[in-house]
């Protein structure tokens, strides 16, 4: 089921892209709403980080093309924020908690200047909302992996953005971290964001997302969670590789998929 939606946030059309010729992604052409939480997920290399570093512009399309909001990327550039994986960053850079934020509200016509006290105001209340206010002048290398995800997430809050793609924001954090991120998603979803997340663990999507795609190289899915979560799409999407197939379609069935302990 690929279900297309009017006036959408993210347009594919056609989109192919190869590395060294073998195809990462083939062919993919469907539309995602605005104003939802929007879950990627499909099995390890099935093209999840390369869908959304295209929509990003930050690898080369054999063919197709991305709009975002009825334009191009560089038409609405400052109206999108990316969080990209936690383990493609270098922790070790010498820099501290509020720095790290403060980048978000870096503009491209004003890098070298000195930042505003309403660029610092906005960053400070964005390190509130992930309860990360108290390590302000902490260097980034000493925080925890749950820690350091959270800045990130702060950062992408300062730019005050209207999508938001977020690659694996859960992966490596605890519990606590994983719903403090959850509740400010759903937040930000109320306020009418957009937000995309690259996801793995398939016993939260049901609660956490309102449309999913399910990708594997190729589109298998995308519509409304509700409608395109079950056994029959997870199978074309896994195959073989999804070994908890059966006790997840019975969680579909039963509508209770279990969340992790707190």
């Amino acid at each position: 089921m690929i279900q297309q939606v009017a006036n959408p946030a993210i347009e594919l059309h056609s989109l192919t892209v190869a590395y060294q010729q073998k195809p990462v992604l083939w062919n993919l052409d469907y539309t995602l709403p605005a104003g939802k939480l929007i879950g990627i997920v499909g099995p390890n290399g099935s093209g999840k980080t390369t869908m959304i570093k295209s929509i990003m512009g930050l690898v080369p399309l054999s063919s197709g093309y991305v709009k975002i909001f009825d334009e191009s990327l560089d038409k609405v550039r400052s109206r999108v924020s990316y969080v990209p994986q936690r383990g493609s960053v270098d922790w070790d850079f010498p820099v501290n908690v509020l720095d790290v934020v403060l980048m978000g509200r870096a503009k491209p016509r004003r890098l070298f200047s000195r930042y505003s006290s309403q660029d610092k105001e906005i960053a400070m209340d964005s390190l509130k909302k992930v309860n990360m206010e108290a390590f302000v002048k902490r260097q980034i290398s000493e925080l925890s992996g749950g820690q350091q995800q959270r800045v990130f997430l702060a950062r992408a809050l300062a730019q005050q953005a209207d999508l938001y793609l977020m690659d694996e924001p859960f992966a490596g954090v605890d519990a606590s971290t994983e719903s403090t991120i959850m509740d400010l998603l759903k937040s930000m979803r109320a306020e009418g964001k957009t937000i995309v997340v690259v996801h793995h663990d398939l016993q939260t999507v049901n609660h956490y997302f309102d449309w999913l795609v399910l990708l594997n190289t190729r589109l298998i899915a995308s519509g409304p969670t509700k409608e395109v979560f079950n056994s029959e799409a997870l199978t074309q999407t896994y195959g073989g590789k999804l070994n908890i197939l059966s006790r997840v379609g019975d969680l579909v069935k039963e509508k209770a998929h279990p969340l992790r302990e707190k």
